[in-house]
């Protein structure tokens, strides 16, 4: 699918860290949309993820302002944590000398892991028939934290039992975080003893800093086996660095409904935001001889940005049931419509879906089990020659991450809860090799018509684009705490 080349400069800075996707894990794929975070209440979160309408904890605010009435306490207070650790596998197809598919090769394993904290407070008071709520509440939004790292290996034979030597290492280095800091706004009221309506209205600020890095480096090696052959032989290093600062606001009203002592309903929506995006991208090339302190040359080129950055529209409705059952239970499911033509339109909109129970067992300790299934956007670009002419092609795959989550909680005191939740989750798709192999031909640095650093002659360094990308297998765990008080 070919693009108008107005959007090129947008899609640029999405792809210079060789690939951009929009998911919900702390993956080094997603460089431009940043990792986002669902719902970092602990008890939510164990029933995976769904609590558009939830009485139980302060933080539900977060997700529904609604729920801060709907809670019926005077003053709350909740502090959450989550811990993150992702593993990140790129392979390729194996073939054997016929041509016929073997396996796939895993070239680069990455364990990364990360940890963010929230926090609510509110406070509201019953008159008469009806109840009225203020809190406020601060957690990440999105974190753009990844990190990769790669060796880029010769191809002598290892007969030897020796490895290869390393002729480069490739790296990603993304920090940053978007935080959100809400203001909530509720009111409830009652119909009767049983029926309720909440409604609520969130206003936030948003803002963070975001630094990426993407570099590639000669080995002390490569360097001396190019110098020792002749000292005007010199390997490029190279870096591509972007640092911004986005800003900007964002609304959410919601509603949450008691019909009955068994059944509520709950909906939020928050329309399209846009936020400010100002900072600069720079490209640094510097080339080296025989060794790292002597440069030969270095160039620095940089571009400011200043642009919209678009959270989509999203909608999302939820209901709670507690059926008759020997064990007090909680059912909980969501379903959230998230509209990423907003964004671009080669996004089609997505549903995603929230499950979870809760069972009440013996001494009141609760057993909580759930599912998610979300649907995101890889946008990947590449190079191809049409009619002569060199043109971008962009194109939108979609990515299903389905996630597992289980969690429990203690009663600490009458008023203290702590709750435990935990996730596992996993995802496979297809990616543009994030460094190009084209780089590492040293033909392109001597000018000779042998490789030095390439002990076997036959190869043929090319970049490789869909007809051959990488295939990744990503898995998460996360475990998310919550501490919550309530009076």
């Amino acid at each position: 699918m070919l693009f108008n080349k107005s959007l090129k400069s947008l899609i640029v800075l999405s792809i210079v860290l060789g690939s951009c996707a929009i998911l919900s894990a702390w993956s080094v794929t997603d460089t431009y949309f940043g990792n986002k975070f669902n719902n970092l209440d602990a008890r939510a979160f164990a029933m995976g993820g769904a609590g558009t309408y939830n009485d139980m904890r302060p933080f539900a605010f977060s997700s529904n302002p609604a729920n801060l009435t709907l809670l019926k306490k005077n003053l709350g207070f909740q502090v959450n944590t989550s811990y993150l650790r992702n593993e990140d596998n790129r392979s390729l197809p194996l073939y054997n000398s016929f041509d016929s598919y073997i396996d796939d090769a895993v070239y680069s394993t990455n364990v990364n892991k990360y940890d963010d904290f929230a926090a609510s407070i509110l406070g509201s008071y019953t008159i008469g028939a009806a109840r009225f709520g203020l809190g406020a509440y601060h957690k990440p939004l999105l974190s753009f934290d990844a990190n990769y790292d790669e060796q880029i290996r010769n191809n002598r034979n290892t007969d030897s039992d020796t490895y290869p030597e390393m002729i480069a290492r490739n790296g990603i280095a993304n920090t940053g975080l978007l935080n959100q800091t809400g203001f909530v706004y509720s009111m409830a009221l009652y119909m009767d003893d049983v029926r309720e309506i909440n409604i609520g209205v969130d206003y936030s600020l948003i803002n963070g800093d975001i630094e990426q890095l993407k570099t590639i480096k000669w080995t002390d090696w490569a360097r001396t086996t190019v110098a020792t052959t002749d000292p005007n032989f010199v390997l490029p290093d190279y870096a591509e660095t972007m640092k911004t600062t986005m800003e900007g606001s964002q609304i959410k009203f919601g509603t949450s409904i008691k019909m009955n002592s068994r059944l509520g309903i709950a909906a939020s929506i928050s329309p399209k935001t846009i936020l400010v995006n100002k900072g600069m991208f720079a490209i640094d090339k510097s080339e080296y001889s025989t060794s790292a302190t002597n440069m030969v040359d270095a160039s620095h080129v940089e571009t400011a940005i200043n642009e919209d950055y678009i959270l989509p529209t999203e909608f999302r409705g939820g209901i709670c049931y507690q059926p008759r059952n020997i064990m007090r239970t909680w059912l909980n499911m969501d379903l959230e419509y998230v509209q990423w033509s907003d964004v671009n339109e080669a996004f089609d909109d997505v549903w995603n879906l929230y499950v979870g129970v809760e069972h009440q067992v013996d001494n009141h300790l609760p057993l909580r089990f759930g599912f998610q299934s979300l649907q995101s956007w890889q946008f990947a670009t590449e190079q191809v020659v049409v009619n002569g002419v060199s043109t971008d092609v962009y194109i939108a795959n979609k990515i299903i991450t389905p996630m597992i989550t289980a969690g429990s909680s203690i009663k600490v005191m009458k008023n203290v809860t702590l709750d435990l939740g935990f996730g596992y989750a996993w995802r496979e798709y297809e990616a543009l090799d994030m460094f190009g192999d084209t780089y590492y031909n040293d033909k392109l640095y001597t000018g000779r018509t042998s490789y030095l650093l390439w002990p076997n002659q036959y190869i043929a360094l090319a970049d490789r684009g869909w007809e051959n990308p990488d295939k990744v297998r990503e898995s998460f765990m996360t475990l998310t705490t919550g501490l919550s008080f309530t009076w």
